[in-house]
Protein backbone atom coordinates (compact mmCIF):
# COMPACT_ATOMS: atom_id res chain seq x y z
CA UNK A 1 0.00 0.00 0.00
CA UNK A 2 2.87 2.10 0.75
CA UNK A 3 4.99 1.73 -2.29
CA UNK A 4 1.39 2.61 -4.22
CA UNK A 5 1.26 5.85 -2.16
CA UNK A 6 4.62 6.86 -3.07
CA UNK A 7 4.08 6.81 -6.76
CA UNK A 8 0.76 7.73 -6.86
CA UNK A 9 1.48 10.73 -4.68
CA UNK A 10 3.41 13.93 -6.15
CA UNK A 11 6.31 15.28 -3.97
CA UNK A 12 6.57 18.70 -3.25
CA UNK A 13 9.24 20.95 -3.08
CA UNK A 14 9.57 23.99 -0.66
CA UNK A 15 8.39 27.12 -2.49
CA UNK A 16 5.74 25.33 -4.44
CA UNK A 17 2.04 26.42 -3.93
CA UNK A 18 -0.69 23.87 -3.24
CA UNK A 19 -4.15 23.73 -2.14
CA UNK A 20 -5.36 22.58 1.39
CA UNK A 21 -8.44 21.40 1.65
CA UNK A 22 -10.56 22.72 4.63
CA UNK A 23 -12.98 20.24 6.87
CA UNK A 24 -16.48 21.31 6.76
CA UNK A 25 -16.13 21.55 10.50
CA UNK A 26 -13.21 24.43 9.98
CA UNK A 27 -15.27 26.70 7.57
CA UNK A 28 -18.98 28.46 7.09
CA UNK A 29 -21.35 27.81 4.42
CA UNK A 30 -20.25 30.58 2.19
CA UNK A 31 -16.53 29.68 2.93
CA UNK A 32 -13.98 28.08 0.36
CA UNK A 33 -13.59 24.44 -0.07
CA UNK A 34 -9.74 25.10 -0.31
CA UNK A 35 -7.13 27.19 0.81
CA UNK A 36 -3.90 28.16 -1.13
CA UNK A 37 -0.40 27.71 0.46
CA UNK A 38 3.01 27.37 -0.06
CA UNK A 39 5.04 24.76 1.29
CA UNK A 40 7.71 26.03 3.76
CA UNK A 41 9.93 23.01 5.13
CA UNK A 42 9.49 19.41 4.45
CA UNK A 43 10.65 16.98 7.32
CA UNK A 44 10.14 12.86 7.01
CA UNK A 45 7.18 13.35 4.65
CA UNK A 46 5.39 16.15 7.07
CA UNK A 47 5.07 19.58 5.31
CA UNK A 48 4.92 22.84 7.07
CA UNK A 49 2.78 24.98 5.25
CA UNK A 50 1.47 29.15 5.12
CA UNK A 51 -1.06 30.69 3.98
CA UNK A 52 -1.04 34.99 3.23
CA UNK A 53 -2.71 35.34 6.71
CA UNK A 54 0.05 33.33 8.70
CA UNK A 55 2.17 30.33 8.95
CA UNK A 56 -1.05 26.83 9.68
CA UNK A 57 -0.16 25.14 12.73
CA UNK A 58 -0.42 21.22 11.97
CA UNK A 59 2.05 19.79 9.35
CA UNK A 60 0.63 18.01 6.44
CA UNK A 61 1.44 15.38 4.40
CA UNK A 62 1.68 15.07 0.75
CA UNK A 63 -1.81 13.39 0.65
CA UNK A 64 -3.51 16.58 2.31
CA UNK A 65 -2.19 18.85 -0.14
CA UNK A 66 -2.43 19.22 -4.24
CA UNK A 67 0.14 20.68 -5.90
CA UNK A 68 -0.41 23.28 -8.58
CA UNK A 69 2.15 24.75 -11.03
CA UNK A 70 1.54 28.38 -10.67
CA UNK A 71 3.66 30.29 -7.81
CA UNK A 72 0.88 32.45 -6.90
CA UNK A 73 2.10 32.95 -2.87
CA UNK A 74 6.25 32.83 -2.36
CA UNK A 75 7.47 32.25 1.15
CA UNK A 76 8.27 35.72 1.50
CA UNK A 77 4.85 36.99 1.42
CA UNK A 78 4.00 35.44 4.31
CA UNK A 79 3.31 36.47 7.39
CA UNK A 80 5.40 35.01 10.88
CA UNK A 81 1.57 34.40 12.56
CA UNK A 82 1.02 30.36 13.52
CA UNK A 83 -3.39 29.95 12.73
CA UNK A 84 -5.52 27.25 12.83
CA UNK A 85 -6.55 26.40 9.59
CA UNK A 86 -10.37 27.61 10.96
CA UNK A 87 -8.66 31.11 11.47
CA UNK A 88 -6.87 30.91 8.47
CA UNK A 89 -10.18 30.67 6.42
CA UNK A 90 -11.72 33.23 7.79
CA UNK A 91 -8.97 35.82 7.71
CA UNK A 92 -8.67 35.20 4.32
CA UNK A 93 -12.48 35.44 3.30
CA UNK A 94 -13.44 37.92 5.59
CA UNK A 95 -16.60 36.74 6.15
CA UNK A 96 -18.42 37.90 9.46
CA UNK A 97 -19.26 34.17 10.76
CA UNK A 98 -22.58 33.04 12.85
CA UNK A 99 -23.42 36.22 14.88
CA UNK A 100 -27.14 36.84 14.23
CA UNK A 101 -28.91 39.23 16.72
CA UNK A 102 -32.98 38.41 16.67
CA UNK A 103 -33.46 41.50 18.05
CA UNK A 104 -37.25 42.78 18.17
CA UNK A 105 -35.94 46.50 17.89
CA UNK A 106 -34.43 48.87 15.57
CA UNK A 107 -30.56 47.00 16.41
CA UNK A 108 -29.38 50.50 17.11
CA UNK A 109 -27.74 49.92 21.38
CA UNK A 110 -25.48 47.79 22.77
CA UNK A 111 -28.27 45.63 23.83
CA UNK A 112 -28.05 43.96 19.89
CA UNK A 113 -25.02 41.66 19.44
CA UNK A 114 -23.90 42.70 16.27
CA UNK A 115 -24.34 46.68 17.33
CA UNK A 116 -21.68 45.47 19.87
CA UNK A 117 -19.17 43.81 17.66
CA UNK A 118 -19.69 45.89 15.19
CA UNK A 119 -21.31 44.22 12.17
CA UNK A 120 -23.72 44.94 10.19
CA UNK A 121 -27.52 42.49 10.27
CA UNK A 122 -28.63 40.46 7.28
CA UNK A 123 -31.26 38.62 5.87
CA UNK A 124 -30.78 36.36 8.49
CA UNK A 125 -30.98 38.07 11.74
CA UNK A 126 -34.70 39.54 12.11
CA UNK A 127 -36.54 38.81 8.85
CA UNK A 128 -39.45 40.70 7.96
CA UNK A 129 -38.63 43.57 10.87
CA UNK A 130 -37.50 46.80 9.99
CA UNK A 131 -33.59 47.75 11.26
CA UNK A 132 -31.28 50.24 10.56
CA UNK A 133 -28.18 48.49 11.24
CA UNK A 134 -27.52 47.73 7.43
Amino acid sequence: MTRRGKYLLKPLSVGQCATLRVPDVDRGPTDPKNLLVVVLKENDGLHTVSCREGIIGPKFTAADLCAIKQPLIKPEEVHDICLSIRTATARGTGGQGYVKCQCTTQCTSQWCSGFRKKLKCNSRCHPGRSCKNL
